[in-house]
């Protein structure tokens, strides 16, 4: 950020973050060779169930407590600002987070953790804490957090980094 520039953070703009965040998610199931036909989450916004995007608008509104965890704002890429790179250390508190939220909301949509992933019994084996879950799992909310950058570039804002309070 050039000297004496104010970082003036957006209202956060969570319906086009969620749609975002719905988009890449059919982007990378197809990748891995996924249907509508066999995955109602995989269908177009306006298509999309209402809890299924209910889900989409809860992760979007949680990304400011994310970076915010990391130090980080939401402006509007026409301020000039240079986006954040993430460190590595910057993800994993990121995706963490994350993961702690999705817990936190199949939980209260009544999920329980069983031996496998069953939506319609609401079952899932990843509603265990962080530390329980194996390197493959994490890499799923590793993989979602680091796409926080480019869900926003899509709308035209950027991940700036808050200027660190400077020592006296």
């Amino acid at each position: 950020m050039p000297p004496g520039r104010n970082l003036v953070p957006v209202a956060f703009p969570t319906e086009p973050v969620a749609e975002a965040i719905h988009r890449d998610c059919v982007r990378r199931r197809r990748a891995e060779g996924a249907t509508v036909a066999g995955d109602a989450s995989l269908a177009p916004w306006g298509e999309l169930a209402d809890t299924l995007k209910r889900s989409n608008r809860r992760q979007a509104a949680d990304i400011e407590r994310k970076l915010d965890a990391i130090g980080c704002d939401v402006v509007p890429a026409s301020n000039g600002d240079q986006p954040v790179s993430f460190e590595d250390d910057d993800g994993e508190v990121m995706a963490e987070l994350e993961h702690e939220r999705w817990v936190q909301e199949r939980r209260a949509d009544g999920w329980e953790v069983g031996p496998l992933e069953d939506v319609d019994a609401r079952r899932s084996p990843f509603l265990v804490p962080w530390a329980e879950l194996s390197e493959d799992v994490r890499d799923l909310d590793r993989d979602t957090v680091r796409q926080i950058p480019a869900f926003l570039v899509e709308i035209g804002d950027v991940v700036v980094r808050r200027p660190r309070p400077s020592r006296v």
